[in-house]
């Protein structure tokens, strides 16, 4: 077997053009392509091989042409031809005293190619030994820490998993099956996937990890078994699928597959399996056509027909026990097209040849000046610094796609996939890509693989409700019960319920403890306390004065004023349970505006009787006829001007700004429920009110001497020193209470009741004194 396999290297230059045999003054320098043709413990028929080797015999030819590319551009590597040596081996414990000899033989600057998902041991060896930089275009397990002259032009497979758990994240897919073989190249990650999903909330519902000659059958039953777990994700080849997919069928079982591994149907599976390949997603790294390379490949089998005619070329096959030795035609001549295809390996193959040639030219203008294999070999260290810098657009990319060629630092090319499923368009089953993905996921929502763009559900449980919890499962973390909180708790998470502190209570939504005064609240008891007995002695000074209608005390002070005055002394002390209420709607807009305007009936009352008295004096001293508008009608539609115009603002301030309830959040999580009329507004709510008191205490100030007849106006008087006194210093206690709700309600409510008791004191109880302990001073004067 050695010596065959040795025969079989020897062949280095089979490919190369003849080449090495050109008389040139330029510089050379020789890339290895190794190629794998197949398993050497294997004894294959040539209708089963054929297309395998086809596929090898694209990649060999589009080293070629890559490098027949770079010679022909003299802006890449000038003065430097690279000559191409192509090696087909096949797998077993020699190869890496076989890449010793032919590299001895034949000293390279760079090797490219691959043997599979996982480089063997024996190949790393070599590679470390000689230092030769090897660039594979299929491998995704460097493990670069201890492999630095390996480099890979495809992704990492880490990236892939990634790719995977956004795809189930996207779809909501939380509880899915996973399907794999036990093939090194698919299991060695598996642990990491798993993590990967766990961490974004995926749990399996099994993993069925499958062996050569496995029971599919089995696999779909053992999928079935678990009816929740609609999507099953799958690390396998496509033998495998098309295996599964026909025991689906044959159950009449369908599930929707993710396949993790870079494969694509060919149209005889999907015409087989049409109902059950209608819901397989794939994914596919990133490439794009090559048009020049289509074009090159076609003739080169044309041209080279005669060759593989080759003894040497026969010798090959008919050592490796063909039972059939193949005809030439068939070798080189695919049956249809559809055996052509521009695959992302291709891509792969002239990416690593055209980054050798870039790191070959960066380092021939610093390193090597006169570039040559011993240079090379020489600095190998420095080579391999100059191939994971490479950066560079990739070749014969269409106009309208971007597309960078680097190395990250692992050594990994660009990870970038698409994402295709098929579909029935125009009665065939095609290809359609509904996404992409290169560092996060990018779906492509005009293309949905659902009909009815219903996404299918794959989930263990439905999520909770309004108000309750997930009591998860032993041992199966996406599942659980939901469970109810008590009426006084609130979600702390998804698991947990808490109950609010003293003071606090559930929001509507349960998220969080609100805290507004409550009725029982001792602050709030207090302050009603306090209201009633004020609206209870405002009733009686009311019914008092009723029963005094016709009395001179009565009288003399203006029935209708007393009756407007006192009514807007009641308002006052009603708003204090508009304050202690639950915000609301309604609530909010009463407290807007019946504080504003309960005021403004009391001072416009008062700001008129104060200015009618004034007036009258100021002509009676002059000398001059009365005043106009003292009588009773002028001085009721004054009063009523003023309060219109309180009115008025606060109607268009709750047109423009709607009275709403909102929630003020603070560090700790706690959420007080407020109307949105802040503390600002209410200020300028209250504005107008402030002027009412300052020409009411004004004119009350120069009313203070006037006779005793009209010793109102001296009551008057010492009403609004009180009020002045208690606006000025309720407002500092109502601004520095902001952060304590409660207090600040509080505040607000005696501030109120406290205006309101001067007023019922200072303007009405010398009233009340006279009618019932001095009733013959309630006489009309004869003086």
């Amino acid at each position: 077997m050695a010596a065959l396999s040795w025969t079989l290297l020897s062949l280095a230059v089979l490919c190369s053009n003849g080449q090495s045999g050109d008389q040139s003054t330029e510089a050379e320098l020789e890339i290895l392509g190794v190629f794998p043709v197949y398993s050497c413990d294997y004894d294959y028929e040539w209708d089963s091989y054929r297309s395998y080797f086809y596929k090898q015999l694209q990649l060999m030819e589009a080293m070629n042409f890559a490098i027949e590319e770079i010679n022909r551009n003299s802006t890449i590597l000038p003065g430097i031809k690279l000559i191409p040596s192509i090696a087909f081996f096949c797998i077993h414990d020699t190869m890496q005293t076989q890449l010793e000899d032919l590299m001895k033989s034949h000293p390279v600057a760079a090797v490219v190619g691959t043997v599979g998902e996982v480089i063997p041991d024996q190949i790393v060896a070599h590679v470390e030994r000689s230092k030769v930089p090897v660039i594979t275009y299929a491998t995704r397990a460097l493990e670069s820490r201890k492999r630095p002259y390996l480099l890979s032009m495809a992704p990492p497979v880490q990236s892939q998993f990634k790719a995977v758990v956004d795809l189930l994240v996207y779809y909501n897919w939380t509880y899915v099956s996973l399907v794999t073989t036990s093939d090194e190249t698919f299991t060695s990650g598996l642990e990491e996937f798993k993590k990967e999903a766990e961490r974004h909330g995926i749990c399996f519902a099994t993993t069925v990890i499958m062996c050569y000659n496995n029971d599919y059958d089995h696999v779909i039953g053992s999928l079935s078994s678990h009816p929740k777990a609609r999507v099953v994700v799958l690390f396998a080849d496509l033998s495998n699928l098309r295996n599964l997919l026909s025991a689906a069928d044959l159950h009449r079982t369908f599930f929707t597959w993710v396949v993790g591994a870079p494969l694509r149907f060919t149209e005889k599976i999907v015409e087989k399996y049409k109902r059950a390949s209608r819901h397989v997603i794939t994914l596919e790294i990133q490439s794009h056509p090559l048009p020049r390379f289509n074009e090159y490949f076609q003739a080169r089998i044309q041209a080279k027909v005669h060759k593989y005619r080759d003894p040497q070329f026969r010798a090959f096959f008919s050592r490796y026990s063909f039972r059939s030795l193949p005809d030439e035609d068939r070798i080189v001549k695919p049956e249809s097209k559809e055996q052509f295809q521009s695959s992302y390996q291709i891509q792969s193959v002239v990416n690593a040849v055209y980054a050798i040639a870039h790191a070959l030219q960066n380092m021939s203008s610093s390193t090597c000046p006169n570039m040559s294999a011993d240079c090379v070999r020489e600095h190998n260290d420095t080579f391999m610094t100059f191939l994971r810098k490479t950066r560079f657009t990739a070749p014969f990319t269409p106009p309208d796609v971007q597309y960078t060629v680097n190395f990250d630092e692992e050594g990994y090319g660009p990870a970038r996939y698409r994402i295709f499923t098929i579909q029935e368009i125009m009665g065939r089953y095609q290809y359609q890509q509904i996404g992409s993905w290169a560092e996060e996921l990018k779906p492509n929502p005009s293309h949905s693989m659902w009909e009815s763009n219903t996404v299918p559900e794959s989930s263990c449980s439905k999520p909770c409700g309004k108000h309750e919890v997930k009591m998860t499962v032993p041992g199966y973390p996406c599942c659980w019960v939901c469970v109810k909180c008590q009426p006084n708790e609130v979600l702390l998470n998804e698991t947990t319920c808490k109950e609010c502190d003293p003071g606090y209570q559930p929001n509507t939504d349960h998220s969080g403890c609100i805290s507004y005064i409550q009725w029982g609240d001792g602050l709030a008891i207090g302050s009603l306390c306090f209201s009633s007995l004020g609206i209870l002695s405002t009733i009686f000074v009311g019914g008092v004065l009723l029963w005094n209608n016709n009395t001179p005390i009565v009288k003399a002070s203006g029935r209708e004023f007393c009756y407007i005055l006192l009514s807007g002394v009641l308002l006052l002390y009603i708003m204090t349970f508009t304050f202690i209420a639950r915000p609301s709607v309604v609530i909010c807009g009463l407290r807007r505006l019946g504080l504003a305007t309960s005021f403004a009936i009391c001072y416009s009352a008062l700001l008129t009787k104060t200015n009618r008295i004034t007036r009258i004096f100021n002509s009676a001293q002059k000398g001059i006829a009365p005043p106009r508008y003292i009588s009773l009608a002028s001085q009721l539609s004054i009063c009523l001007a003023l309060i219109t115009c309180q009115i008025l603002g606060l109607v268009i301030w709750l047109i423009v700004d709607p009275a709403e309830v909102i929630e003020s959040v603070s560090p700790d999580k706690h959420i007080t429920l407020q109307c949105n009329s802040g503390d600002m507004r209410i200020l300028l709510s209250l504005v107008y009110n402030v002027l009412l008191i300052l020409l009411c205490t004004v004119y009350a100030f120069k009313t203070r001497k006037y006779p005793e007849n009209f010793n109102e106006a001296k009551c008057i008087g010492f009403t609004m020193y009180t009020t002045c006194i208690i606006w000025l210093s309720s407002l500092p206690v109502y601004y520095v209470t902001s952060d304590h709700p409660k207090v600040q309600v509080t505040a607000l409510c005696a501030s109120i009741s406290l205006c309101a008791l001067v007023i019922l004191g200072g303007v009405f109880v010398p009233k009340l004194y006279i009618i019932f302990c001095h009733p013959e001073k309630n006489v009309k004067s004869r003086q």
